[in-house]
């Protein structure tokens, strides 16, 4: 099993793929509708990878937080996009570590390796996490400094997907593209016929996410 451990590098055996849109089942309310297919696992073969990152906080130094020891035969293969990708993910996901104008940036980070190191656990040759995705998301984070921590997730295409709910049954969850673009839904009651929420969904670019998705009160639940 793949475990995440410090300082040390992790030799792990690759065995399967899992894919499917468990996340949007898990981010939606009970009562609303729209739950995907169940995931389903697609066997692969088993290889070595060696690799390490870590959750661990207050380093000194970046490369003993991240560090790639991935060794090809070739001179320039798919491997070493691979490598390359896993290596700006890694800076990206340092950056929201030490950026102590973003919340619960500790949280956040060590939240994202997980993520990443679960897909490439499941996939040695996935990206982990799509850097253009987390790119994205990163942006937003730098913007707006005062949001909540939100729920996040992979997509089958190893894209971010942040979920924020409060008590009220209100949810707002956004998918980030590695073009800039996002894709977002809302739910939130209906006063006048309260078993039949609303929902509203859309595609907007990045930088005018908030604004776009104000005028529904978003920002009532979504920031601190």
């Amino acid at each position: 099993m793949y475990r995440l451990d410090l300082y040390r590098e992790i030799e792990t055996q690759k065995v399967s793929v899992l894919f499917g849109n468990q996340f949007i089942e898990d981010n939606l309310p009970r009562k609303y509708p729209n739950a995907g297919e169940r995931n389903h696992m697609i066997e692969q073969p088993s290889k070595i990878h060696h690799y390490i990152i870590t959750a661990a906080v207050n380093q000194e130094e970046q490369d003993n937080l991240i560090r790639d020891w991935s060794e090809n035969e070739d001179p320039f293969t798919q491997l070493d996009l691979i490598d390359i990708e896993d290596n700006q993910v890694q800076q990206l996901i340092f950056q929201i570590r030490i950026s102590t104008s973003i919340p619960n940036n500790e949280r956040l980070a060590n939240r994202l390796i997980v993520l990443f190191n679960d897909a490439k656990e499941e996939d040695y040759n996935s990206p982990g996490v799509a850097v253009g995705s987390l790119r994205n998301f990163y942006h937003l984070l730098q913007e707006y400094t005062n949001l909540k921590y939100p729920n996040i997730t992979l997509t089958p295409d190893n894209n971010i997907y942040t979920s924020w709910e409060d008590e009220q049954d209100r949810l707002f969850s956004v998918h980030f593209l590695p073009n800039g673009i996002t894709n977002f839904v809302i739910f939130k009651p209906n006063d006048r016929h309260p078993e039949r929420p609303i929902r509203l969904s859309g595609t907007t670019t990045s930088d005018i996410l908030m604004e776009t998705v104000a005028p529904n009160g978003v920002n009532d639940w979504i920031f601190e």
